[in-house]
This record gives C-alpha cells, structure tokens and sequence, in this order.
C-alpha cells in the first residue's frame, strides 16, 4: 500500500484538523498518512485529535518552521 500526503501548510485550525479528517476517510485501513504543516496550535490540535480517536501515529517531529506527522489509518 502506498502512503499518502496531506499538506495543511498555510491553513489555520481548525481547518488542518477537519482536513485531516477528510483525508483519513479517503485512505485504506492500513495505509499512512503523512501530514505536513506550520505552526504548534496545529500541530498539537492535529496531534490531541489523532490521539483522542485512536490512530496510531507513526512519527512526529516539529522545528521552528514546520511539522510532520506521519499516522496509520487503524
């Protein structure tokens, strides 16, 4: 299964939240999810919703300029 890309960059909460909802939707059980953004009120947003329902998040990391989440779709 080939993973998918979600870019939030550039959106304010909480769209990158119900984007990343969308996205989850569209994806296969089993499959990735890499999201991309900017910003620490989305990353923790994205980060406590993914957490709240259960995905298991892969990896996450943050810098100064941008985030990435990666989460299986369960």
């Amino acid at each position: 299964m080939s993973n998918e890309k979600l870019d939030v960059k550039g959106k304010m909460c909480p769209i990158p939240v119900a984007l990343t909802k969308r996205k989850l939707t569209e994806i296969q059980t089993g499959q990735t999810l890499e999201i991309t953004g900017e910003g620490e009120l989305e990353f923790d947003n994205i980060h406590r919703w993914l957490k709240t329902n259960g995905y298991k998040i892969v990896a996450a990391s943050k810098n100064s300029n941008e985030f990435k989440i990666s989460v299986m779709k369960h």
